[in-house]
């Protein structure tokens, strides 16, 4: 049989019935793995409501970022606390006016970073406890089933090509998708 035969019969399948067990299965991870990050990214912004609130009170006590590079250490944590006010995009109510109080900024510095220290350790917490069983099951069974149900919709050779197991997934992949804060040095 040949490549456009199999593809024919597969697409007559789909059209019948829906996608092949294969490709179900491959989307039902996909989508489990997606609706996990997604509800961690939303629970994620509602935990960083006050080092938003924070964040913005520094950066309107500075006037600008550069008014801060003599209270952190190095420019990496300039970068950092710019990169997370994007990410962010937090808005006082009222604004502040600027200081040029070098007394006022720290304090308004350390105020973010203990914010950001209690969300690090509220975070973690949900990191660990986020239960990645059931997703790994579903890997699991993707490894030993895909190849197999794949096999019996368009045939042995074309089943393993591009072919890929699915390693379990662990707590740093979660981290890399919903990260922990860098704090700054004061």
């Amino acid at each position: 049989m040949s490549e456009a035969e199999d593809r024919r019969i597969v697409q007559e399948i789909a059209g019948r019935f829906g996608p092949p067990a294969y490709m179900r299965r491959a989307r039902l991870i996909e989508s489990t793995w997606s609706h996990l990050v997604e509800s961690g990214r939303s629970l994620r912004l509602q935990h960083l409501d006050m080092v938003g609130m924070r964040l913005a009170q520094l950066r309107d006590l500075a006037g600008t970022w550069d008014a801060l590079r003599p209270i952190v250490r190095d420019s990496t944590d300039l970068e950092n606390l710019i990169r997370l006010h994007d990410e962010l995009q937090p808005r006082l109510h009222l604004p502040l006016e600027t200081t040029t109080s070098e007394r006022i900024l720290r304090a308004a510095l350390s105020d973010l970073c203990g914010a950001m220290e209690r969300f690090n350790r509220r975070w973690s917490r949900w990191l660990a406890e986020v239960d990645l069983v059931p997703l790994n099951k579903l890997r699991a069974d993707y490894n030993r089933y895909y190849l197999l149900e794949k096999e019996c919709a368009v045939g042995a050779v074309a089943a393993r090509r591009d072919y890929v197991p699915l390693a379990p997934l662990t707590r740093e992949d979660l981290v890399k998708h919903l990260p922990l804060l860098t704090v700054p040095r004061v």
